[in-house]
């Protein structure tokens, strides 16, 4: 995938983003192979810093506090939570599962989906909705959690929102001088399973009116991000996911990408080409991963 992607970077190449799509400690020696002096990288602990903080986990942790501040009835989110122990999920959840239904009844009378998530994963991978029986998760669910258990030492779960009526994020840019820079939205569309589909390329004005969110809840939410991702050691783009339901209640952070991700790609390619625009990013491949623009949406797909 990445090879076949590669001449995505492009796109973002000669602005601020310059470099890779992500940092990892691979990468970095990637780049050390390749003759760029070490100074010119970002150091081991940085990068180690950087992979705490692109945990789920630190999500779970940052929608907590910012639901304490915010205490808005709007906000959704209350009910993700990281485990660390696929045995006392069923007692944990016991006492959840009315919180993230927004019910007041036992969760032995209620068959509820939720959704799990590993703490690494990306484009939807490493997600998946199990519907619960009885108020216990089925035993091929607790097996696969087992799994995320052994390989990243936890996983977070949270309501599965049905009701789901829109996917978007906001964009930000931390600078080396810690001052926080909002870019813009995204609007995207993710599948049931959590697997990315597409976003749309668009001018904020028209993202705004498909987000139809209150502004003034919006721009407390920015006010409040800006603030805690200064007190970070992170510098380069990131993106925060949100979700909106059908009452118009927001997940204001489902996760935080300490990242380029495609929403800055979208912004940067309505720079260039404007609404409803057509173009290949990456060359045609029989077979392989390809990047394009679609009548203004932008998508990855896959020839097999």
């Amino acid at each position: 995938m990445e090879a076949d992607l590669e001449a995505l970077a492009a796109v973002w190449e000669g602005t601020m983003y310059s470099g890779p799509w992500g940092w990892s400690l691979a990468t970095k020696r990637r780049y050390e192979r390749m003759g760029v002096p070490v100074e010119m990288l970002p150091s081991d602990a940085w990068i180690e810093e950087v992979r705490n903080l692109s945990s789920r986990e630190y999500a779970c942790e940052y929608i907590k506090e910012l639901l304490e501040e915010f205490q808005d009835e709007r906000l959704l989110g209350d009910g993700m939570f990281f485990c660390k122990d696929v045995s006392t999920l069923n007692s944990q959840l016991s006492t959840l599962c009315p919180q993230l239904l927004t019910l007041n009844c036992q969760l032995s009378t209620v068959n509820c989906h939720l959704i799990f998530k590993s703490p690494w994963s990306s484009s939807g991978r490493g997600v998946f909705v199990d519907k619960m029986a009885d108020g216990k998760c089925q035993m091929s669910t607790l097996k696969r959690l087992q799994g995320f258990l052994s390989s990243q030492g936890g996983f977070v779960v949270d309501r599965f929102y049905e009701d789901k009526v829109l996917d978007f994020a906001m964009e930000f840019f931390v600078h080396e001088d810690h001052t926080v820079e909002f870019l813009g939205w995204s609007v995207f569309h993710a599948g049931e399973n959590g697997a990315y589909g597409y976003n749309y390329v668009e001018s904020q004005e028209e993202l705004l009116r498909r987000i139809d969110v209150d502004d003034t809840l919006l721009h407390r939410l920015i006010a409040y991000h800006k603030e805690h991702l200064a007190k970070t050691a992170y510098r380069g783009p990131v993106g925060i996911d949100m979700l909106k339901t059908m009452d118009g209640s927001i997940h204001p952070c489902l996760e935080i990408n300490f990242r380029m991700n495609m929403g800055i790609l979208a912004l940067l390619l309505f720079e260039q080409y404007g609404s409803n625009a057509t173009v290949a990013l990456t060359p045609e491949r029989e077979h392989g991963f390809q990047a394009q623009v679609d009548e203004g949406r932008l998508m990855i797909t896959f020839r097999s």
